[in-house]
């Protein structure tokens, strides 16, 4: 079912029980207003009558003439009976004539009891009411007849609203149709447009027609959406350019290295000279593929990812241990700013293994951009975070570059000429945004820099 004949179909819902609730209330006034103005009216011939009656004689002949007064004085009701009763519940006057006439006596008793009863039957509407002449005795009027006539215009009124139901049901189908359509234009245009666009025109975007409503809203995020995908196809293409050459350099080198040594025959010395120069290259090759694993890692957010306790003072010994077995001239001091009282302090939810791979690149960029190979490592806490400070007194980060240098294969112009690939602080900042904390660098160049990693504790 499209979406425009499921709004049509709720619009016309809502109207329909609109137009139920407001019926069925105008229709329940009307009846009751046309039920206590006859009540009133019954009441009024009731009173009428038995004043009349008390002016004149109690005589046949007399109530002969009131029942001719009724007929010709008063407003004639249809099917109109009234019955006059004394203390006795005895009959005193009747607006007809018969042979014998019906009453309830317990109706009498409830009369005198209530003063005023209404009540009805089957076709009229009958009201009983109490009735004092001037030497004080107490009369028992019953007055009854059917309101034909009001019944008439209550039928009118039903007919008119059961039309002017099926008239605004109509109107509101056909009209939430139009409207449906209308409202979901701006839809279809943009449907029609995402289906021009591929992975080859991403840089096309959606009409945001007036940028305020909903649709625009709608059209902006897609846009946005599609920058983002751009940006991670860029990313992608650049991954791929940059991974095939920085591995192509090591494999070039390792061929080479190989072509010379089956020139010529050897002797044992040179074979091992070229042997050790390959394991060197090997090993930038397998240094290298493991930091673009370590990249393809961090970009997979895999919601599977174990998570636990971990102490990050322990991970940046370990760090520390790590860095300082593969490289013996290197230096690591590590402290405390204040020594916690609580372990959780220094311990958050996390993956131990990706966060000793971002302890050991700070750890040993920072020896490695030291003229003397030295790096700080300080530990501090809040009531929230656990904070890393890894600080190094060496080359230092130009300020036009310190917004680029956590892209991958990025490298400032003052560290060309030392060994890496631009590859670990990308790594680093991937895993701390899946660990929900940040990485900050401080920096001046010529005098060090200082990264923080900030992670909430437990």
């Amino acid at each position: 079912m499209q979406i425009r004949t499921k709004i049509a179909i709720q619009f016309t819902i809502i109207i329909a029980s609109i137009l139920i609730i407001f019926s069925l209330a105008i229709y329940y006034t009307s009846e009751n207003f046309r039920k206590q103005e006859f009540y009133k009216r019954l009441n009024d011939r009731a009173i009428q009558t038995a004043k009349l009656l008390k002016t004149l004689k109690i005589t046949e002949k007399d109530k002969k003439k009131l029942r001719d007064a009724n007929k010709t004085i008063l407003t004639k009701l249809n099917a109109e009976k009234v019955l006059m009763f004394n203390e006795k519940d005895e009959l005193v006057y009747a607006s007809y004539e018969a042979d014998s006439i019906l009453f309830n006596p317990e109706f009498l008793t409830k009369v005198r009891k209530r003063k005023n009863v209404e009540t009805s039957d089957w076709e009229n509407q009958v009201i009983g009411t109490m009735y004092e002449d001037e030497e004080g005795k107490s009369y028992v009027v019953i007055a009854s007849a059917s309101d034909t006539y009001g019944k008439e215009k209550l039928q009118n009124i039903l007919n008119t609203l059961i039309i002017s139901f099926v008239i605004g049901i109509s109107l509101t189908v056909f009209l939430g149709i139009i409207f449906a359509g209308q409202s979901l234009k701006p839809i279809a245009e943009i449907n029609k447009e995402i289906t021009n666009i591929t992975a080859y025109n991403l840089k096309q975007k959606l009409n945001t027609g007036n940028n305020k409503d909903e649709i625009a809203h709608l059209a902006l995020n897609f846009n946005q959406m599609l920058e983002r995908l751009e940006r991670s196809f860029e990313l992608q293409k650049s991954f791929v350019s940059n991974a095939s050459h920085e591995l192509r350099t090591p494999l070039a080198a390792i061929k080479s290295e190989i072509q010379i040594a089956l020139e010529n025959n050897r002797s044992t010395d040179e074979y091992k000279v070229i042997l050790r120069s390959l394991l060197t290259d090997n090993q930038r090759l397998i240094q290298l593929t493991n930091g673009l694993l370590q990249l393809a890692k961090s970009e997979n957010k895999d919601n599977s990812l174990i998570l636990k306790s971990t102490r990050v003072d322990e991970l940046l010994f370990k760090a520390q241990e790590e860095v300082l077995s593969q490289n013996n001239n290197y230096k690591i001091m590590i402290d405390f700013d204040d020594i916690p009282d609580d372990d959780g302090w220094v311990s958050t939810n996390g993956n131990e293994a990706l966060l000793l791979t971002v302890f050991t690149n700070l750890l040993e960029n920072a020896c490695k951009y030291s003229p003397k190979h030295e790096a700080e490592a300080k530990i501090r806490f809040n009531e929230k975070h656990c904070i890393v400070a890894v600080k190094d007194n060496g080359i230092g980060i130009p300020q036009s570059e310190l917004s680029k240098i956590f892209e991958p294969f990025y490298r400032t112009q003052n560290a060309s000429t030392y060994r890496g690939y631009g590859i670990g602080l990308s790594v680093c900042r991937r895993i701390i945004d899946m660990h929900q904390g940040k990485i900050e660098v401080t920096s001046e160049e010529g005098k060090g820099s200082t990264f923080e990693v900030t992670l909430p504790h437990l």
